[in-house]
């Protein structure tokens, strides 16, 4: 019996020790090129953020202006306040308006239109499909100004070499919109040159940088971080990876697998999405295991996990607030969530019941940087009610397998208008800088815009 109560009281210290270990957070030690990095995310960051401030600020001091009447105690709205109401309405009447104008079909192609990307300067549209190919479109007419597909074409052992072989997962344009990184089920990395040959009689997109294992599994995202050099990958192998540029090869010089800056572990299924905080210093990430983690990415901790929807996070993105974000999910719901208002219980601020079916994708509206001033002289010729600026972030488009393309605003949650066009699962969806025409893709292989 005394041996009996001995071993019970050592398996006991057993579990407990193990269960400390499991509850015990461990740092990975980092080479030198991630602190310098870390570093320049930081110092970027905090420029940024000091700028979004006091835009926020800005746009508050005009909301609450108030007068007093002279009689009474009763606040009375003031100018501006009245401009935000109208400007708002003005907003949602011109949502409303949105209509399919134009429809495309990628020749050649059979297979689903799994990615759509608008490129920075709104020029091209860029698509991905299931077949491997990448696609390059004309904002006016849809037609194909870039291609990885070789089927028309005599050219290239070498492209054949580093393009995908599987579907397309993640595409992201970089800041001024010369290149593209995609990702494929394969687990392969490419970076695109979308730079406008005219001596190029193929149109073939040519690969700067091809990563063939970046990951053990099928990638899921990849985009570019605003620090140009920098990409984000996340995987099936439960990971998401930050790489350099700058560290990498083009593909007819890598003897050896690149290394990435930092490998990170956290979730206990596929990470299917991502997302970039506007200032580059956060990180978010959606699992299948419904969970979704906030990584700083200047010290590389998870510093918020999020476990209120009920199945896997299939998209999400954050607002160009910089406190509010956005997750979509199977369980066919979209939560907006505010950094600000979290609470002990991580609560979301408000949840959606926005389909009927898994959402796919979803997109705050981000003005573009040279949009303001574009519009501003826009804003005299047709005087509208406020600045530009103020129309940024202000509503969201999610897509759906149940067919729909819907637009939210941001103001109320509530929904202005349901896209229907699509006669399959649509995949994915967004915006254009100036918030005046969205495209989306999906299962019945079409490209679709839609315009205002």
């Amino acid at each position: 019996m005394e041996v009996d109560k001995i071993d019970h009281e050592i398996e006991e210290e057993l579990v407990e020790k193990e269960e400390e270990e499991e509850d015990e957070v461990y740092y990975t030690p980092g080479p030198k090129e991630l602190y310098d990095v870390r570093l320049k995310i930081l110092n970027y960051s905090l420029k940024q953020s000091a700028n979004r401030l006091q835009k926020l600020r800005q746009l508050k001091q005009s909301a609450t202006t108030t007068k007093t009447s002279t009689t009474t105690t009763t606040k009375i709205p003031s100018q501006d306040e009245i401009n935000i109401l109208k400007s708002r309405r003005q907003l949602n009447s011109n949502l409303s308006k949105y209509e399919i104008y134009g429809s495309q079909f990628i020749p050649g192609n059979t297979r689903t239109i799994s990615n759509i990307k608008i490129s920075n300067n709104d020029k091209y549209i860029a698509c991905g499909s299931w077949d491997g190919s990448i696609n390059i479109l004309n904002n006016q007419d849809l037609s194909i100004f870039k291609t990885t597909s070789t089927s028309s074409s005599s050219s290239s052992s070498s492209l054949s070499q580093v393009s995908h072989t599987e579907k397309v997962s993640g595409l992201s344009w970089n800041n001024d919109s010369s290149r593209l990184v995609s990702g494929g089920n394969e687990g392969m990395i490419n970076i695109w040159d979308v730079n406008d040959n005219s001596d190029d009689d193929d149109n073939l997109l040519s690969s700067i940088v091809s990563i063939k294992a970046a990951h053990n599994d099928r990638i899921t995202k990849t985009m570019f971080h605003p620090i140009d050099n920098l990409i984000i990958s996340t995987s099936f192998d439960q990971t998401w990876k930050l790489w350099d540029l700058n560290k990498l090869s083009p593909p007819q010089q890598q003897n050896d697998p690149p290394q990435c800056l930092m490998e990170q572990e956290g979730h206990s299924k596929p990470v299917f999405t991502g997302s970039i905080h506007p200032d580059g210093g956060l990180f978010m990430s959606g699992g299948l295991d419904g969970i979704v983690h906030i990584w700083d990415l200047r010290s590389g901790r998870s510093i918020v996990t999020l476990q209120k929807h009920m199945a896997g996070i299939y998209c999400l993105d954050w607002s160009p607030n910089g406190y509010q974000f956005v997750t979509g999910s199977g369980d066919c719901s979209l939560k907006i969530w505010d950094l600000r208002k979290l609470g002990n219980n991580n609560n979301e601020l408000y949840s959606i019941p926005a389909h009927t079916k898994l959402i796919t994708d979803v997109k705050f509206y981000h003005q573009g940087k040279d949009v303001i001033q574009k519009q501003k002289q826009k804003q005299k010729q047709q005087e509208q009610i406020l600045g530009p600026e103020f129309n940024n972030g202000k509503f969201l488009v999610s897509c759906s397998y149940d067919g729909d393309v819907n637009i939210w605003s941001s103001d109320n949650w509530i929904k202005i208008k349901s896209l229907k066009g699509h006669t399959d699962k649509v995949m994915s969806c967004d915006i254009n800088s100036t918030g005046e025409w969205i495209v989306s893709s999906g299962w019945d292989r079409s490209i679709k815009l839609w315009k205002q």
